[in-house]
């Protein structure tokens, strides 16, 4: 009996052992997965705050830009009196009437066409004269010597003054004849 005993504690034991040995396997599994989870949580958090403050950055620069340049409002000068250009067309005289306003949105540029408006005035009655009176009656025509005239004055305010930002010349009246 004694022998049985001993045998009972014996296999006890061992049937006490062989659960806390599988006991031990799955508290090393629990730790490892929570390992991995936390780890695994770090690095999203991670990324996700990295990411968040680059798009900041980027909304700070995109800020930035927009503060540094806001639309100020356009100012038109206006180039009295209205040009007018006589034309040779076979063996009659032909004329032309033009107004033309200048756009800006920069004081420095207004200054720059006051300024220098004998210069500019010159200059346009000479591209103007320049032309084909024919082909001033197209569309096309009335285009072209408005990008002339738009080219011309940007350089010449650009060259005196050193200033850019003449946005448009417009033709407010053209009248031929």
């Amino acid at each position: 009996m004694a022998a049985e005993q001993d045998l009972k504690l014996e296999g006890g034991n061992a049937a006490a052992e062989a659960p806390a040995a599988g006991g031990k396997k799955k508290l090393v599994l629990i730790i490892v997965a929570v390992a991995l989870l936390v780890t695994a949580a770090v690095g999203v958090t991670l990324f996700l705050v990295s990411g968040d403050s680059s798009g900041d950055e980027d909304t700070a620069a995109a800020e930035e830009s927009v503060v540094e340049e806001p639309l100020l409002p356009a100012q038109y000068v206006i180039l009295k009196p209205e040009f007018v250009v006589s034309f040779q067309v076979g063996s009659r005289q032909r004329f032309l009437q033009v107004s033309i306003d200048v756009m800006t949105r920069k004081q420095a540029i207004v200054d720059a066409l006051n300024l220098h408006e004998p210069m500019i005035r010159n200059d346009i009655i000479r591209v103007i004269g320049e032309q084909n009176f024919d082909r001033l009656r197209t569309a096309e025509g009335r285009v072209e010597l408005q990008e002339l005239l738009l080219q011309q004055v940007r350089q010449i305010v650009q060259r005196e003054s050193g200033v850019e930002g003449v946005e448009a010349l417009l033709f407010t009246n053209f009248v031929m004849q």
